[in-house]
């Protein structure tokens, strides 16, 4: 068999898709005269039957059908192979990342140009979600690499820490706790707080913050950027990002409530699949991630 090139598994891999020679030589390109001295070849080669001739048409042996079950597999790896040289040419590959919204709209824009020059000729789609989100298309394969802002790093990923962030109470100038000094948790958690969706990162660290003061009406807004308009507009306070509402805080838009006894501080990660070695442009941009972070 070692005489055999990829027109023999092509050839036999469509004998057992097509049913006979004629067909299979059609879909090979092939006149049905050179099929069938290139099935004999083989048969040749394998040392047994692969197929069996008569009246009515040809039919693969039962040692024809496992061994066209494996030509079949060499001819759908070399097409694979085949896409991938297309993809690297002129470029050396493609990195999908996904990232939730904050680290998506604050962090990564400078990431990605830092990376631009030392991943030169890779193509990079970012995706955007919250960090349930992010979770989900890391493990379904659809991002190599993620980044979430939650408390906690799902069954299955490996993560690196990559950076820290700290949520703030927020609410309008003309609010009474703009005036007020230090707020208690208590006081924050009985009140009817805009907040982001379930699944978000930022979500989840202010639900664990304030569970022991317990839970007043929620809010909930799809972005931070709708969290600090809601709050703008005088919908109630808001637990959001500070890094989402740093211009707004400094512009005097929203004011920054002091909170000292609630822990609002949380780590940023980057996340992959446990089961799939971080490497090529992933590997690269998360090195320069925590070169620059």
């Amino acid at each position: 068999m070692r005489d055999w090139d990829l027109r023999h598994y092509r050839f036999l891999a469509a004998l057992a898709a097509e049913g006979s020679i004629g067909a299979a030589a059609r879909a090979t390109d092939m006149a049905q005269p050179n099929a069938s001295r290139l099935l004999e070849q083989m048969e040749r080669s394998a040392g047994f039957p692969l197929a069996r001739r008569t009246p009515r048409g040809t039919s693969l042996t039962d040692r024809g059908r496992v061994v066209a079950g494996l030509a079949a597999e060499v001819v759908e790896a070399a097409e694979s192979l085949t896409r991938a040289v297309a993809a690297l040419e002129g470029g050396r590959g493609s990195l999908h990342l996904c990232a939730s919204l904050t680290v998506a709209e604050h962090l990564m824009p400078g990431w990605l140009a830092t990376a631009q020059q030392r991943l030169a000729g890779v193509t990079t789609t970012l995706d955007v979600g919250n960090s349930d989100e992010v979770f989900d298309r890391v493990r379904s394969g659809a991002a190599d690499l993620g980044f979430v802002e939650g408390p906690t790093v799902q069954t299955g990923f490996r993560y690196l820490d990559v950076g820290r962030d700290e949520l703030v109470v927020i609410v309008r100038p003309d609010h009474p706790w703009a005036h007020d000094g230090d707020i208690a948790p208590r006081a924050v958690a009985a009140a009817g707080l805009v907040v982001r969706e379930p699944g978000s990162g930022t979500r989840q660290t202010a639900d664990l913050a304030l569970a022991p003061f317990g839970t007043g009406p929620r809010f909930e807004v799809g972005s931070n950027a709708a969290l600090a308009a809601s709050v703008a507009a005088g919908l109630g306070p808001g637990v959001v990002s500070r890094l989402a509402v740093q211009g707004a805080l400094r512009g005097g838009r929203l004011v920054e409530v002091p909170t000292p006894e609630m822990q609002l501080a949380r780590v940023l990660r980057a996340v992959w699949h446990a089961g799939t070695p971080l490497e090529g442009p992933a590997r690269e941009f998360l090195e320069i991630v925590a070169a620059v972070r």
